[in-house]
């Protein structure tokens, strides 16, 4: 049976662990973020340019 120090320093790696692994899912949250952003940017583009145009009244 684990003593109580093991216990104690398994609990602070899984801290260490959870901490780390946190700043990972933030990372990849805000890069997330950032690619629906451009991709709400492209839609965008792409519905004005199939939009019809006016004739030149030349």
């Amino acid at each position: 049976m684990a003593g109580w120090k093991d216990i104690l320093v398994d609990v602070l790696k899984l801290t260490d662990e959870v901490r780390r692994l946190n700043g990972a899912i933030e990372n990849l949250s805000e890069r997330t973020i950032d690619m629906d952003k451009r991709l709400v940017r492209l839609e965008t583009m792409v519905e004005i340019a199939q939009r019809p145009r006016l004739p030149d009244e030349s």
